[in-house]
């Protein structure tokens, strides 16, 4: 049991001592102000570790509490309490503590005076066997769960809420809420090296799925060569195509935006008269023209696209609605062709073509418009690519993952960089934001 009659300091709320009582008296209902300390144990992670008060304790015996709480002994600093309860408790000495708030906190029996503090700890913990009856680290999610449900005392969930609500409000988010994800295909989701989903990949949006987050796909793909992501086909809730072009949720177009005529035109004919490839996407047909079997070698060669040739005639894919041009030209000669096509837009990735497509046409307007559609918030996205073409989700979604393999200008941009692909990328991006278990 605790000693009753161990003294403690009896202070007015900016901590100043005025006398002395015991913890019988303090814990009688008499309501005398005296001091505490408590200290918060993050890991790296972001997740808090907990102690579970023994039954023999006069005050909240079995629930979770904060992972150091003590009280100040007459004559002692808080400081010094802090370190000695720390010690006592967990057996840490080697920790920086951060003060967070000073309180008054009130029960039916006590009245204290709370120092809280916290610290980032991934050294050994031993918990005392005399003080505490265990502990562990917590989820956020699992403290959200077990908020109000009688598992915690009620001094913490109120500190929790009051010292640490809106600092970890993002890390609440993606624990706790559905997060939307957009993934890029080529370099992504899909291997340069095998042209495959790796298994590790397929593994964890079958995982994500499971756990209530959505899967969309963001590509710079029409739908016509979208031919290599059979082995998740049936996790995806929507697709962002084109660069952002033409959008669909269950074989229904949601949005289509189309490049003005006079664009179209002055792209076909430069290509004709210079001679480069170009890829001109209809609405429901594609067109190539390939005069040195540039497009055919790559596409086919480096990223196996098998079905080009189920390419249309020039002059039929020119009556429909055009929503990509994809001409085969350097980055120099880029910057000089959008100067005259100024209703476009182009997104780079990969370094011996770029796609066109009209102004407001990009992946980070298609996940706004998804958004709008799905009535998802978009603080609860997160976006993952590798290419130039994908700068604007990244800037979009509430998290952008570059992938390993990603461009430098991409990485510099995005809040996370994950390994490559053919790493277990996707895997480790979605375990690192806790959307999957280890």
């Amino acid at each position: 049991m605790d000693n009753l009659q161990e003294i403690f300091p009896i202070v007015d709320e900016d901590g100043r001592v005025t006398g002395s009582a015991t913890r019988g008296e303090c814990h009688s209902g008499t309501k005398m102000l005296h001091p505490v300390v408590h200290l918060h144990v993050f890991n790296s992670r972001g997740d808090i570790y907990l102690q579970r008060r023994p039954e023999w304790k006069d005050i909240q015996p079995g629930k979770w509490d904060t992972a150091v709480g003590g009280h100040v002994d007459y004559g002692e600093t808080a400081d010094e309490a802090l370190r000695r309860e720390v010690y006592e408790e967990l057996g840490i000495s080697d920790f920086d503590p951060v003060f967070v708030d000073r309180y008054v906190f009130e029960s039916q029996r006590e009245r204290e005076l709370v120092y809280v503090n916290r610290t980032v700890y991934d050294g050994e913990i031993r918990p005392s066997e005399d003080e505490l009856a265990e502990g562990r680290f917590w989820t956020i999610h699992e403290i959200s769960e077990a908020m109000g449900q009688g598992v915690l005392t009620p001094n913490f969930e109120n500190e929790f809420r009051r010292c640490f609500g809106s600092e970890l409000k993002s890390d609440a988010i993606r624990d706790m809420e559905r997060t939307a994800l957009f993934f890029d295909i080529d370099g992504t989701l899909v291997s340069f090296k095998t042209h495959e989903i790796p298994a590790s990949t397929i593994q964890a949006l079958t995982l994500a799925k499971a756990n209530g987050h959505s899967v969309f796909i963001a590509t710079g793909r029409p739908p016509l060569i979208i031919t290599n992501i059979g082995a998740i086909g049936h996790l995806v809730d929507g697709y962002i195509t084109i660069n952002g072009a033409l959008l669909f949720v269950d074989n229904k177009v949601v949005s289509c935006k189309d490049i003005p005529k006079q664009d179209v035109q002055t792209v076909v004919q430069d290509a004709q008269e210079k001679n480069y490839g170009l890829i001109v996407v209809g609405e429901k047909d594609v067109a190539v023209l390939d005069p040195h079997g540039e497009v055919d070698r790559i596409f086919r060669g480096e990223i196996a696209v098998d079905n080009l040739c189920k390419a249309k005639p020039l002059d039929v894919v020119l009556t429909q609605r055009i929503l990509q041009l994809t001409p085969f030209i350097t980055a120099s000669y880029e910057r000089e062709l959008m100067q005259r096509i100024t209703c476009c837009t182009s997104g780079r990735w990969h370094p011996a073509f770029t796609d066109v497509t009209a102004k407001g046409a990009d992946k980070g307007e298609g996940i706004r418009t998804m958004a709008a559609l799905m009535g998802f918030d978009l603080r609860h996205t997160m976006a993952f690519g590798d290419g130039g073409n994908d700068e604007s989700m990244l800037m979009v979604a509430g998290q952008g993952v570059a992938m390993g393999n990603a461009l430098a200008s991409l990485k510099d941009v995005a809040d996370y960089v994950t390994t490559s692909v053919d790493e277990d990328g996707v895997m480790n991006a979605l375990r690192h934001f806790r959307l999957i278990s280890e």
